[in-house]
């Protein structure tokens, strides 16, 4: 059984879709820096967190204090397959894994963060105008919808357990 929703945010993306989900679950969340107060090793959870350069911040962090069920991944890039695939690999994650459209908010990204994604949005083709203005303004992606994939996942696995 999942005890909480642990979650890592940079800009609230992450926070809104932990909110969220703890709503459509019915069970509470923590940042992980509360997490690691709140809960014990053994504890079961959902741990979102944003990617940057293809990595998901501090999901080595989350694997070692806590037993990781799902991992929702919050990222600017549209959600495809492929994309999925290759933060798996770039993460070595075997569990289930459900990417989360999240956004950009320059006035919250500080720091080599806020660099990093400038220099990321200079190497998009001006052609890609959906990316080209999402990196040249900002936006945000997030939606209840978006966690969709994972509420099922979790719905379908308490069914199980209680047959």
């Amino acid at each position: 059984m999942i005890k909480a929703i642990v979650y890592h945010t940079n800009t609230g993306h992450t926070y809104t879709y932990a909110q969220i989900l703890s709503k459509k679950l019915n069970i509470p969340f923590y940042s992980l820096k509360e997490a690691k107060e709140k809960l014990k090793k053994e504890d079961t959870i959902i741990f979102l967190s944003w990617i940057c350069a293809g990595k998901i911040s501090k999901l080595k962090k989350a694997n070692k204090n806590f037993q990781i069920k799902y991992i929702g991944a919050v990222g600017a890039y549209p959600k495809t397959t492929k994309y999925l695939e290759e933060l798996k690999i770039n993460n070595q994650i075997i569990l289930p894994c459900f990417y989360l459209r999240g956004g950009i908010d320059y006035h919250k990204l500080k720091g080599i963060f806020k660099i990093i994604v400038k220099m990321v949005g200079k190497t998009i083709p001006k052609e890609n105008t959906e990316l080209s203005k999402l990196f040249t303004n900002g936006g945000n992606f997030v939606k209840e919808q978006n966690l969709e994939e994972l509420i099922k996942a979790e719905k379908n696995e308490g069914d199980k357990n209680n047959e």
